[in-house]
C-alpha cells in the first residue's frame, strides 16, 4: 500500500441482540435530604418556608417558616421570625420564636424576641424576652434528621455522606 493508498473498507459489526430481563416493581430510591445550610461569610436576605432542616452558620435576614427543624450554629445570626417545628438556637436570633415541639437555648446562644413552645431548654444562654408555654404535641418530635447528625464549622464538608 503506498503512502497516499486509501485503507481497505471495514464490514461494519453488528453487536448482539440484548434480551431485556423482566423485573415487577422498580427499586425504591432513597428519600432525598431536605438540609439546607447558610455557611459561614454568606448573609440570605428572604423568606425561607417548606420542610427539611436549615441550619444557620452565617446571617439570615427574614422570615424562617418550617415544617421542620431550625439551627442556629454558634457564630450563625437571625434577624426576623422564626417558625419552625424544632428550634436550637445556640447563635443569635433578633426576633420571635414559634417552636411547636422543642426550643434548646444552648450557652452560647441568644434570643432578643419573645418564645412560644411545649418544651424549653434553656443551658445558661440569654433569653430577652418573654415565653409562652404551649400544650405538648400528641405525639414526640422525631425528625428525619437528628440536629446532633447536623454539622457545621470547620469540620464540615459537603461532599462527607
Amino acid at each position: 500500500m503506498g503512502l497516499f493508498g486509501t485503507q481497505p473498507k471495514q464490514e461494519p459489526v453488528s453487536a448482539p441482540l440484548y434480551e431485556e430481563e423482566p423485573f415487577d416493581e422498580l427499586p425504591t430510591l432513597p428519600k432525598a435530604k431536605n438540609n439546607t445550610v447558610i455557611a459561614q461569610g454568606i448573609t440570605f436576605t428572604g423568606t425561607i418556608r417548606g420542610e427539611g432542616s436549615v441550619q444557620v452558620e452565617g446571617r439570615l435576614e427574614g422570615e424562617v417558616d418550617l415544617k421542620g427543624s431550625v439551627v442556629v450554629a454558634s457564630g450563625g445570626m437571625v434577624q426576623g421570625p422564626i417558625t419552625a417545628d424544632a428550634v436550637r438556637v445556640a447563635g443569635d436570633v433578633q426576633g420571635s420564636i414559634t417552636a411547636r415541639e422543642h426550643l434548646c437555648l444552648e450557652r452560647t446562644g441568644g434570643i432578643h424576641g419573645d418564645v412560644t413552645t411545649a418544651s424549653l431548654i434553656v443551658e445558661n444562654g440569654r433569653l430577652d424576652g418573654s415565653s409562652t408555654m404551649l400544650a405538648p404535641p400528641e405525639r414526640p418530635y422525631q425528625p428525619d434528621v437528628v440536629s446532633q447528625d447536623l454539622r457545621f464549622g470547620d469540620s464540615y464538608h459537603l461532599d462527607e455522606e
